[in-house]
């Protein structure tokens, strides 16, 4: 049995995504992610760009995630800037398996 991760997106990351250009879901360290991150396994993250179920999504393979050493910004070509700091976690995404309601 597959085991999924779910996290909501905003327009702009969604797109990053789905294009293949942003491989990294960068999440702010708190106790809700950490709650679903910290000695939890997954196989795949459904991503949905909104709430409810005729939401456009897309299901990525989940490759772990690392812990931000060192504060950065990402800068992608549809205009989105993300601004990482020191403590903020790195969810590293595989390839799309499935996306949905584009």
């Amino acid at each position: 049995m597959n085991r999924y991760l779910f996290l909501t997106l905003k327009k702009l990351p969604f797109g990053a995504k789905l294009s293949g250009e942003k491989t990294i879901e960068y999440r702010v360290q708190s106790d809700w992610i950490k709650s679903r991150l910290i000695g939890k396994d997954y196989d795949f993250i459904k991503f949905v760009n909104g709430y409810g179920t005729d939401k456009p999504f897309m299901i990525i393979e989940y490759k772990g995630y690392d812990v931000i050493k060192a504060e950065s910004t990402f800068s992608f070509s549809n205009g989105l800037v993300v601004n990482v700091k020191k403590g903020d976690f790195a969810i590293k995404l595989g390839k799309i398996i499935e996306t949905g309601n584009l």
